[in-house]
């Protein structure tokens, strides 16, 4: 299968010219061809499996495709070969050998000057994450060499060789922005997440009571993340065309993900040690699960400042004015 590999330097946003109406197809373009040649790059990495990182970028710009071809999809002409069902099927299974990758991590660090008894145990959790990582990565190594891989990277490399747009994608990049983004942060601000708190009366020691709280509302709190992670990506795009104050909103949208990334960790940690060691995992290995516990307080007590912030009316309403600024602009210039 012969493909005419696209030029990662192909395609330049000329804004230094005022003469030049810069479009969201000039800023779309770039973003899907950057994801591309970075999972083309790591391709080589991933197969020599020598370098955990390079499963998690290639997941991450995976991802950052599959949000890119979701969000834009009412303005570009996307061929199915290259949608975000098959762009997704292709990062779960990297994210099988990446989220074994993370349980090791995090129970790497959560192990340090453990006693004795509890080592043994965590020796145990390591070698079966060992045992399915070997397996989960022969599935990418075979999944990396499959023909619908390939068709998926033909697709998309036939797009970028001649990009098919609907005329939205023509129009200058400030007039339809607004469109595209506020829906978006709209969506943010109204999960249920946000209005989510602790019973403060309630009595029960403070870390306890995080965990029931994250057990009560998990789904909930699971679905935040990804639209935590897919408003992320969105933003990530457009930083150019915003002054600082739009960098200041995106710092606290990756700082809620890293925050939920770090609590959902912990979660699955818990979660695994349960299958190897029993269901009394947690008497087995107390200062451990003292450890973990910790974390995840931690975590969401980071969390309430930002949660706080943005249940102010005047917050959201200061984040919306900013995605419009060209508008107002226009309708004062």
């Amino acid at each position: 299968m012969e493909m005419t590999i696209v030029n990662q330097d192909s395609i330049l946003l000329e804004q230094n010219s005022a003469d030049v109406m810069v479009t969201l197809a000039d800023y779309i373009y770039p973003a899907i061809q950057k994801e591309y040649v970075t999972i083309l790059t790591l391709e080589s990495k991933v197969l020599a499996d020598d370098d955990v990182e390079a499963i998690h970028q290639m997941r991450v710009s995976l991802r950052r495709l599959r949000s890119q071809i979701q969000a834009f999809g009412s303005i570009l002409n996307i061929p199915t070969i290259m949608g975000e069902k098959q762009i997704g099927k292709i990062a779960k299974v990297l994210g099988k050998v990446r989220d074994l990758d993370v349980l090791k991590k995090t129970c790497k660090s959560r192990e340090i000057n453990l006693p004795d008894p509890e080592k043994i145990q965590i020796d145990k959790v390591l070698a079966t994450i060992l045992k399915r990582r070997r397996k989960e990565i022969l599935k990418v190594k075979l999944m990396l060499n499959d023909r619908d891989y390939q068709y998926v990277k033909l697709g998309i490399n036939n797009w970028l060789n001649n990009p098919q747009y609907l005329p939205t994608a023509n129009l200058a990049v400030g007039s339809i922005l607004p469109e595209l983004l506020l829906p978006a942060i709209g969506k943010l601000f109204i999960d249920p997440s946000w209005w989510i708190d602790l019973d403060l009366d309630s009595g029960i020691d403070p870390e306890l009571a995080v965990l029931q709280l994250l057990i009560i509302h998990g789904e909930v709190f699971h679905n935040f993340r990804k639209q935590v992670k897919a408003t992320r990506y969105l933003l990530d795009i457009f930083v150019d065309r915003y002054p600082s104050r739009y960098q200041e909103y995106l710092t606290d949208i990756k700082q809620i993900h890293q925050l939920f990334g770090n609590i959902q960790d912990n979660l699955v940690l818990d979660k695994f040690i349960r299958k190897v060691v029993g269901k009394r995992a947690p008497t087995k290995l107390p200062t451990l699960y003292e450890r973990i516990d910790r974390s995840t307080y931690l975590s969401w007590t980071s969390w309430q400042p930002i949660q706080a912030k943005y249940r102010q009316l005047a917050t959201k309403q200061e984040f919306n004015l900013l995605l419009i600024q060209d508008i107002i602009h226009n309708l004062h210039g």
